[in-house]
């Protein structure tokens, strides 16, 4: 028996639990701006795209980040955050559908339309939910989901019918610690 299989045994001696997503996690989506906000200056809001998530590697890159006017309407809550998980929405390619990058730090930008943010309460580890949105099984849950056949569009109603499973931190943590090493 592995170190995983004892801890559910011993911590989930019932099995895990699967919760719906915005019982552990909330989905908030990006900035919208027209052409005639974007601008060159330095001193502009940065805007991450879907072209800002690297395809296959889900790493983060900042090769062509828009910049737009700082009067361009920016919530609060659409400012990236430490344990964000940015998230492709919409695009007119189902590969790029659903890629996801985490952000590791604090850091001084927002994110556009055709992007949204997975923010995790307290209940369930932010790498956990990292790894969970980079499984086969969000995957196949978004083929389920989307069948657009134009642009493709994630919405509230895709993570209103996905079901996360919910071992305890002390779990997510080692499963999360054992994933990273791949």
């Amino acid at each position: 028996m592995n170190r995983i299989e004892k801890l559910i045994n011993e911590k989930c001696p019932n099995g895990v639990a699967y919760k719906s997503f915005y019982t552990v996690a909330k989905y908030i989506r990006g900035i919208t701006y027209n052409k005639n906000d974007e601008t060159e200056e330095l001193d502009a809001f940065k805007v991450l795209r879907a072209n800002n998530i690297t395809l296959g590697s889900n790493e983060l890159n900042f090769d062509n980040v828009k910049r737009v006017y700082k009067t361009v309407r920016v919530k609060d809550e659409q400012w990236l955050k430490k344990g964000d998980i940015l998230i492709c929405a919409g695009s007119g390619s189902k590969e790029h559908i659903g890629k996801v990058a985490y952000i590791k730090d604090d850091i001084n930008y927002t994110f556009g339309g055709f992007m949204g943010v997975v923010r995790c309460n307290k209940s369930i580890n932010p790498s956990f939910m990292f790894h969970i949105l980079t499984s086969n099984i969000f995957r196949e849950h978004i083929g389920i989901s989307i069948n657009a056949t134009t642009i493709n569009n994630i919405n509230n109603q895709t993570f209103e019918n996905f079901k996360i499973p919910i071992p305890t931190i002390e779990i997510q943590k080692e499963i999360v610690r054992i994933l990273d090493k791949f």
